[in-house]
């Protein structure tokens, strides 16, 4: 600790320079309020070569950086606001040609933290630099007025409190410097010939460890990455990727579910697939065509996962309630994991229908600004991207994606199919829109979804649920008027999602077989009755919407079914007497 204070105390009667402490300063703060090393790689290691081969104090800027590393968490919303301006604003054609250039294209720029954070940081670090130098100008001024045989300076180095000062900052035995001499020095060398070697070395060590461990450090990467787009642990046994072949292969994938940590939301035995990499210094992958072997869902964990991102937040209830309409929690018991999971499949939903155009505020659609605004309230400051502005091509696209003979724990006894196209981190640069199809080989299941809605409109969903129990459906929801008991459900809905809102109209149709209906403690048998559901609202937040009139149509025919059952049980009874008589029975 002394030995750190001495370092400090060096600062005003070493030969450090003004150009040292501001470079020092400036480097370190951006450094700090970069948002995180997944966020702008290429800008993380970009300001630390530069702060190695640039002759600035790295003990001020390992200060300056811990400080505004600790600043830019106050300052998040302010570091996206400046990114905006510099991103959406006057300099956007500028970025624009960043993003989509080579080698620049790994640095991050699209991200508006990161952005924003690089002006606001550099602005931090050289308003303490200069304040710093100014200080340190200030004090060798007036050290350099005073001489040592002067009456003045003996008596000031004669006080206790001054000796104490000067052995712990600078240490015994030290001898006045010339603080005209230091003062005369402005610059120095800009140049830390021992920083161009640490790069240098480090570069040809970043080649030759990549040479050897190349499997380790994709399969790290590749973990990492899934493991923010799913949003808790993800273990990956191994990973290959040879770019001279234009192939990719990866082993033992299990995903925990983010939702319920000692699960696995999907567990694969091998993933195969064709890669590109003609792009990848513009930080452009496509994967051309991706095969799925021993996909699993829901399988019990060995050691529970943990969450690597936080849970995206629930929609806020529209301000104005729809008419007749009740929320999940009037409904069903287990309302808050349903909330949950919905939330997740919202997240994915946005990051699949990918970013709209910036679109007027006349046409009542949602902007750029709203969305933005949405997803920050969700997922953060630090996730937002501006998408818009990359070119060409997507960041990531998986062209086509098959899984065969997938299980699912909750579908005993089902065989998934699960085929996807075009799915990519900007849908609109894709040849086609995003799809995804999942079918059970009993067709008891489908779910299909085509993102056609892209560019700002809304997005194709229907699915079905043939044979559901109806005891288990009974079994979530909350005490009911109506009670139903055996017999089975289908379900099946068509209907749409919207980009631009979060929202879903999605009309959903229970028919009911062969279940039995209780009214007023009397049982009536119900052989087929079809309940039109209505959901809409957020998708995680949706509003449920049952005609009443109907639920009263459906009492009136298990009354009417009853009354029919119980005339048809008394023409039998009276058919068996009269044909007893006519045999000459009693």
């Amino acid at each position: 600790m002394l030995s750190l204070i001495r370092k400090l105390g060096k600062l005003l009667r070493g030969n450090i320079t003004p150009f040292q402490i501001i470079a020092g300063c400036v480097l370190g703060a951006m450094l700090g309020f970069m948002p995180g090393f997944s966020n702008a790689p290429g800008l993380f290691f970009a300001l630390s070569f530069a702060l190695l081969v640039i002759n600035g104090n790295l003990l001020l800027a390992g200060f300056v950086g811990i400080a505004a590393k600790l600043l830019s968490l106050l300052l998040l919303p302010v570091s996206y606001y400046a990114g905006r301006t510099l991103l959406d604003g006057p300099t956007e054609s500028l970025f624009q040609s960043l993003i989509n250039a080579p080698v620049f294209a790994l640095f991050g720029f699209e991200n508006y933290v990161a952005t924003g954070g690089l002006l606001i940081g550099g602005l931090f670090g050289l308003i303490v630099g200069i304040g710093i130098s100014r200080g340190i100008a200030a004090f060798r001024t007036k050290m350099a007025g005073l001489n040592e045989s002067s009456s003045r300076y003996q008596e000031v180095m004669s006080k206790k409190w001054m000796k104490l000062g000067t052995f712990i900052f600078v240490g015994g035995g030290s001898k006045k410097p010339d603080y005209a001499a230091l003062m005369e020095k402005r610059t120095g060398n800009p140049i830390r010939i021992l920083g161009v070697v640490l790069v240098a070395l480090s570069l040809v060590l970043a080649g030759i460890t990549y040479q050897f461990f190349s499997g380790t450090i994709v399969t790290t990467a590749l973990r990492s990455g899934l493991e923010n787009a799913v949003g808790a642990t993800v273990d990956l046994e191994s990973a290959e990727i040879d770019l001279k072949a234009g192939r990719m292969t990866l082993k033992g994938i299990a995903a925990a579910d983010p939702n319920a940590l000692d699960t696995d939301i999907f567990r694969a035995e091998k993933i195969e697939a064709d890669i590109s990499g003609a792009n990848l210094l513009r930080k452009r992958l496509q994967l051309d065509r991706v095969v799925v072997t021993g996909a699993t869902s829901g399988e019990q964990r060995k050691i529970p996962g943990k969450r690597t991102v936080a849970a995206p937040k629930t929609s806020a209830p529209i301000p104005v309630p729809i008419p007749d309409t009740k929320s999940i929690e009037d409904y069903f018991k287990n309302a808050k994991v349903w909330r949950e999971r919905l939330a997740q499949v919202k997240k994915w939903m946005d990051k699949i229908s990918g970013p709209p155009s910036e679109v007027s505020v006349e046409s009542n659609e949602e902007t750029l600004e709203m969305r933005l605004q949405r997803i920050a309230e969700a997922q953060g400051y630090a996730s937002l991207n501006a998408s818009h502005l990359i070119e060409g091509a997507p960041i990531f696209l998986i062209s086509e994606l098959q899984a065969n003979k997938v299980t699912v724990s909750q579908l005993p006894g089902e065989v998934l199919s699960i085929v996807a196209n075009n799915l990519s981190t900007q849908p609109s640069l894709a040849h086609g829109s995003p799809k995804i199809s999942v079918t059970s080989a009993s067709d008891k299941v489908s779910f299909e979804a085509d993102f056609g809605g892209i560019s700002g409109g809304d997005n194709a969903l229907s699915f079905h649920y043939r044979g559901l129990s109806v005891d288990q459906v009974m079994g979530s929801l909350k005490s009911v008027k109506t009670t139903l008991k055996g017999g089975t459900i289908d379900l099946a809905a068509s209907g749409r999602y919207f980009t631009t809102s979060g929202a879903i109209d999605l009309p959903l149709e229970a028919t009911l077989r062969e279940t039995t209906i209780s009214l007023g403690g009397r049982n009536a048998k119900v052989s087929s009755f079809t309940l039109p559901i209505g959901l809409t609202g957020q998708l995680d937040n949706p509003r449920i919407k049952v005609d009443a009139k109907l639920l009263g149509d459906l009492a009136i025919k298990a009354g009417t079914e009853a009354l029919k059952e119980k005339a048809t049980e008394k023409l039998k009874d009276k058919a068996g007497s009269l044909y007893n008589k006519l045999l000459g029975g009693e």
